[in-house]
C-alpha cells in the first residue's frame, strides 16, 4: 500500500472542498420547492362582520395568530426598526453577513460553544421555513438556505416574508398581527416607537413581553430607537420624543362574538371549500346584532315569571338571503343554562308556523281567499286513534272564510284542510320549502304536520318564510 504524501493529502482535501463548494453553488442556485413559502401552517383564521370588524380569531396550526401586511407592503418605519434591530447590513450582503460571521466565530471560539449566531434576517427566515437543530452543522444549513433564498428573492420579498413570520410573543407572528394586539392598529400606523418596541421583541419576545415585562419591553424599545439613529433612520430628536411618547398599548382582549355562528361555519370549513381560508367575511350586520341580543335579553327578563329561560333569533334579508343577525342564545357561556346549545340550528317544534305553506298549497288548488272553511268539531282516524283537534281558545267559530282561517291561526281549519289535500302533498309542499328535517313518512306525522309535530330548526324557518316573502 501506497504511503500518502503530505501533498497527497492537501490534493484530496482540495478535491472534497472543490466536491463541496461545486455541491452548495448547484443547492443554491436549485429553484425554491413550490411549497416553502406556504402560510398555511402560520396563518390564522379571523371571521368578520360584514364591515370587516373581527368576530372571532382561530390559532393557526402552530397555536399562533398570523396576519400578513395589509397588501404586502412594508411599512417605512417597520423597515427602518427591524433592519437596525436584527440586520445592519440587511441591503448589501448575500443573505450571509461576513463581517457578523466572523465577529460571531471570533466569540463563539473564546467560549467553546454557540454564544453568537450572527443570523441576518435572511437566516432567521430559513430557521421559520426549514428548522434545523441549534448545532454547528444547523447554523451551516441555515446559512445555505439564506444563500438560497437571497439568490432567488429580491431583498423586499425577503423582508417581506420575515415580517409576517418572526415570532412576538403570546402566540404571535408576524407585524401586523402583534400591531393589532399589542396596539390595536395596523402595522402601517405603528409609531416609531411602537415599530421599535415589535423590533426590540423580535430576538427575545417571552423575556421583553409588553404585558408582563414592561421594563425589559421598554429598555429593549430604547436599544432599538439608539439604533435607529446611528443608521440614520431617526435623528436623535426623533428617537427622543419616540421614546417619550405613550405608546398607548391596549388590554389583552379576545374577540369572541357571534359565537354560536361563527362556531357552526368552523365546523363547515372543508363541506363549504374554506379548509385553507385565512380570512372569512360574513353578512352580519353589527348594529342590527347587537340590537336583537339586546331585546331577547329584555324579552326573557320579562318571561321569567312564565319560566321561559331561553330564546333564539335569526335575521335574513328577504331580496339577498344574507344573515344579518345570529342569536343562537341568550348567552352562550352560561353552561348552567346550556348556553352553546344553538337555538337557530337546533331541532324544535314550530307549533302553527308552517300552517301557511298548507294554505298556500290550497291557494294553488283551487281555493281562494274567499272559500270558507268549516270550523267545528272533527273527528279524525288515525294509526294512534281518533284525533279531535282543538282551537287555541278552546271554541269553534263555525264557518270561517279562509283569509280569517289563517290570520287567526284556528287549529281546527287547517287540520281539516290537511285532510282534504292529503298529508303526502302537504309534506312534499314543505320539504319543498327547505324543512330539510321532516325526514319521517307522511303517515308518521299525518295532518298533525300543520299544527307543528314534525321538529324542524329556526333557521329553516326563516329560509322558508323567506320564499314565502319573494313569493
Amino acid at each position: 500500500m501506497k504511503r500518502l504524501t503530505l501533498r497527497g493529502v492537501a490534493r484530496a482535501m482540495a478535491v472534497a472542498m472543490a466536491l463541496v463548494g461545486v455541491g452548495c453553488i448547484g443547492f443554491i442556485a436549485m429553484p425554491l420547492p413550490g411549497t416553502l413559502l406556504s402560510r398555511e401552517a402560520l396563518s390564522s383564521l379571523v371571521l368578520t362582520d360584514r364591515t370587516g370588524q373581527a368576530l372571532r380569531e382561530v390559532l393557526s396550526r402552530e397555536d399562533g395568530r398570523s396576519v400578513g401586511l395589509v397588501g404586502g407592503r412594508i411599512p417605512p418605519l417597520v423597515r427602518a426598526a427591524f433592519i437596525a434591530a436584527e440586520d445592519q447590513r440587511f441591503t448589501w450582503h448575500p443573505g450571509v453577513d461576513p463581517v457578523a460571521v466572523a465577529r460571531a466565530a471570533r466569540d463563539n471560539v473564546k467560549s467553546g460553544r454557540i454564544v453568537s449566531g450572527a443570523s441576518t434576517i435572511a437566516q432567521q427566515l430559513a430557521r421559520r421555513l426549514v428548522p434545523r437543530e441549534r448545532s454547528w452543522w444547523g447554523k451551516a444549513g441555515e446559512a445555505l438556505w439564506a444563500l438560497r433564498l437571497t439568490a432567488h428573492l429580491s431583498k423586499d420579498q425577503v423582508l417581506l416574508e420575515y415580517l409576517d413570520r418572526v415570532p412576538l410573543g403570546n402566540s404571535t407572528f408576524g407585524v401586523e398581527a402583534a400591531a393589532r394586539r399589542y396596539f390595536g392598529r395596523p402595522a402601517e400606523r405603528l409609531s416609531a416607537g411602537q415599530a421599535a418596541l415589535l423590533a426590540g421583541m423580535a430576538r427575545s419576545p417571552a423575556r421583553r413581553d409588553p404585558y408582563r415585562r414592561q421594563d425589559a419591553a421598554m429598555a429593549g424599545m430604547r436599544g432599538v430607537l439608539a439604533r435607529m439613529v446611528e443608521e440614520g433612520f431617526l435623528t436623535a430628536e426623533e428617537a427622543r420624543l419616540a421614546a417619550e411618547t405613550p405608546l398607548d398599548q391596549v388590554p389583552v382582549e379576545r374577540v369572541f362574538e357571534v359565537p354560536h355562528l361563527t362556531t357552526a361555519l368552523l365546523q363547515r370549513l372543508p363541506e363549504l371549500g374554506l379548509d385553507h381560508a385565512t380570512r372569512i367575511e360574513t353578512t352580519i350586520d353589527p348594529a342590527l346584532q347587537a340590537a336583537v341580543e339586546k331585546a331577547m335579553v329584555e324579552e326573557l327578563r320579562g318571561l321569567a315569571e312564565r319560566r321561559v329561560g331561553e330564546a333564539a333569533a335569526i335575521v335574513l334579508d328577504n331580496a339577498t338571503g344574507e344573515v344579518l343577525a345570529y342569536v343562537g342564545s341568550s348567552d352562550f357561556l352560561d353552561e348552567a343554562k346550556g348556553g352553546q346549545n344553538d337555538g337557530v340550528r337546533s331541532l324544535r317544534q314550530p307549533g302553527s308556523a308552517l300552517k301557511p305553506f298548507a294554505y298556500g298549497l290550497a291557494l294553488s288548488k283551487g281555493f281562494t281567499p274567499s272559500s270558507v272553511l268549516a270550523d267545528v268539531e272533527v273527528h279524525l282516524a288515525t294509526p294512534g286513534g281518533s284525533y279531535v283537534p282543538k282551537n287555541y281558545d278552546r271554541r269553534v267559530h263555525g264557518p270561517v272564510r279562509l283569509r280569517a282561517a289563517l290570520a287567526s291561526s284556528y287549529n281546527i281549519p287547517a287540520v281539516r284542510l290537511a285532510d282534504a289535500l292529503g298529508p303526502e302533498q302537504v309534506l312534499r309542499v314543505l320539504r319543498e320549502a327547505g324543512f330539510q328535517s321532516l325526514k319521517e313518512t307522511a303517515s308518521h306525522y299525518g295532518v298533525g304536520i300543520v299544527l307543528g309535530n314534525g321538529d324542524v330548526t329556526l333557521r329553516e324557518l326563516a329560509r322558508a318564510y323567506r320564499g314565502l316573502a319573494r313569493g
